[in-house]
């Protein structure tokens, strides 16, 4: 199993050998990361999971945050008509209700084998006792301190005088109380009980909407996982509002001999690469929010071999056609074309013994959320509304245009990219994968896939290796810094593309991959993840 923290993968590993399965491991794992990994693992934020018991249809399960029934428009908005970030992405007035909680205690009551009870004990021992922090975390912390100081339980956690430095131990005895607490109850404690009414009786208190009502009532979203035949391989993800139909999108136009004779690395399989990624960025302003999707062109051709085609032979093969051209060569989008999220999120992933497996993303939007810990209880909770498009047209945190499909309205799901994903062939499990990284997330796990699935790269090569990102808009084709390959860039550049520094690494990919007769966990170096296997 793969994940953003040793302590987290650890703590799995024993499940496992203990005699857990699959779903107790992921369990454990979503619990755990909210000890160690507070910008991300999370109770009080919501994602995505795919999931598999043994050779059966993968499943999804959509656990994404629910903006508050009492919230309004106008409550975000300055005078000048756009939205206040200061209240969309932080403090009380931001938080979304959330899904983590009901998510993974559902998931491990149907198909878990050991008690969720004593599970969650040895996660609150965790909290209680300390975990090490990342040279990352800690660069996280320090950095963004001013914003946590401003809740008073965050502070206390969070923020100290001396800054924070790698192996410093980040306890949380409030959080091991509260995960005492659903240890002792369950999810009835979040959603109904005693930690519900913590949570509303913090965030009223300072400017929240969010209701005793808006956590009863919240429900869990499952369907049968979407999928796309890609280089004989079957790939299953997450239907909308989350980001699943992007990744098929962009594999679905790569998937061809045209493009699978430029090797691996070389300018043409970026340049082909990038051109799919324009188009998944375009396509999705059609379909993506808290929308219903049956009877929509756009998504519906996804999974049309011929509207795919037809898609791909729009794109000139030596050439970046710019993205407002490639929308109105599709039909996408007419007239003037607009643009278009979060850094939140984690990842982690797990394949067992009996071949069950578990793909999860999950998010509090920004790192560390709204910045907003719950009073007496020791958790974050989300920033998510700010993951809705409160003007069409207007650029959000990530450059990502806001889009009629996600247009705020209360009891809606904000739209994502996330895109956990299991890839199978015949009966077996052949990946379970996925990565944080807002608009980077499809654009990340398509190149992962592309060298893997097309060109026979191993996986612990192509997560290695540096990375390139396009969204559509802005039409810039990005990279990380210090990129090695500069002659790479420089041919990318003659072809028409302008190259600009993102200035930050890209995505955090984890994964568990088929390795012969067994499994090859692998976990990104970027963030200090730890890939890990049991005995």
């Amino acid at each position: 199993m793969a994940s953003a923290h040793s302590l987290a993968s650890g703590l799995a590993i024993e499940v496992l050998e203990a005699g857990g399965n699959a779903f107790d491991a992921a369990f454990a794992l979503a619990f755990s990361l909210c000890v160690c990994h507070p910008q991300a693992g999370n109770i009080g934020g919501g994602g995505y999971l795919v999931y598999r018991e043994g050779g059966q249809t993968p499943r999804a399960i959509n656990f994404r945050e629910q903006a508050p029934r009492g919230a309004s428009r106008e409550a975000f908005m300055l005078p000048d008509g756009s939205p206040d970030p200061d209240k969309t992405a932080f403090g009380p007035l931001s938080v979304c209700v959330p899904g983590t909680v009901k998510a993974f205690f559902t998931l491990q009551a149907r198909h878990g084998k050991l008690k969720a009870k004593d599970l969650m004990r040895a996660i609150a021992r965790k909290a209680e006792e300390g975990a090490p922090l990342t040279k990352y975390e800690a660069e996280c912390l320090n950095r963004l301190g001013p914003r946590l100081a401003a809740s008073p339980e965050a502070a206390k956690h969070y923020v100290r005088e001396a800054p924070w430095q790698a192996g410093d131990l980040l306890r949380n005895p409030a959080l091991a109380r509260t995960f005492e607490l659903l240890a002792r109850e369950g999810e009835a404690a979040f959603y109904h009980g005693a930690i519900a009414e913590q949570i509303v009786a913090d965030l009223s208190a300072h400017g929240g909407v969010l209701s005793m009502a808006d956590l009863a009532g919240y429900e869990l979203r499952e369907s049968e996982a979407i999928s796309l035949e890609i280089a004989g391989r079957r790939v299953w993800t997450v239907p909308p509002e989350g980001g699943g139909a992007m990744l098929l999108e962009l594999l679905g136009v790569l998937d061809r001999d045209e493009v699978k004779r430029h090797p691996w690395g070389s300018p043409e399989f970026h340049h082909y690469l990038a051109q799919a990624s324009k188009l998944a960025f375009i396509g999705r302003r059609e379909y993506l929010g808290d929308v219903p999707v049956a009877g929509n062109a756009a998504y519906k051709q996804i999974f049309d071999a011929g509207a795919l085609a037809a898609r791909f032979a729009c794109l000139d093969p030596a050439r970046d056609t710019p993205t407002d051209l490639l929308s109105e060569k599709i039909g996408v989008i007419t007239g003037k074309a607009g643009r278009d999220a979060g850094k939140n999120t984690t990842h982690f992933a797990v394949i067992d013994a009996e071949g069950n497996a578990v793909s999860c993303s999950y998010t509090m939007n920004l790192r560390y959320g709204s910045k907003w810990a719950i009073a007496g209880a020791g958790f974050l909770v989300n920033g998510s509304m700010d993951s809705f498009s409160f003007v069409e047209g207007r650029e959000n945190y990530f450059g990502v245009i806001g889009s009629a499909p996600n247009r705020f309205a209360p009891g809606k799901r904000p739209a994502s990219n996330m895109a956990p994903t299991l890839v199978t062939r015949g009966g077996e499990t052949e990946m379970a994968l996925g990565t944080p990284g807002g608009p980077t997330i499809p654009t990340a796990l398509g190149a992962l896939l592309a060298a893997t699935l097309f060109h026979g790269v191993p996986p612990e090569k192509a997560i290695a290796a540096a990375r390139l990102h396009h969204q559509g808009w802005p039409d810039k084709l990005s990279h990380e810094p210090g990129y090695p390959d500069t002659a790479l860039l420089a041919a990318l550049g003659a072809m028409g593309y302008t190259v600009k520094d993102k200035q930050e690494l890209i995505s955090d990919l984890q994964g568990v991959f088929r390795d012969g007769d067994g499994y090859l966990a692998v976990s990104d170096w970027r963030r200090e993840g730890k890939a890990l296997a049991g005995k």
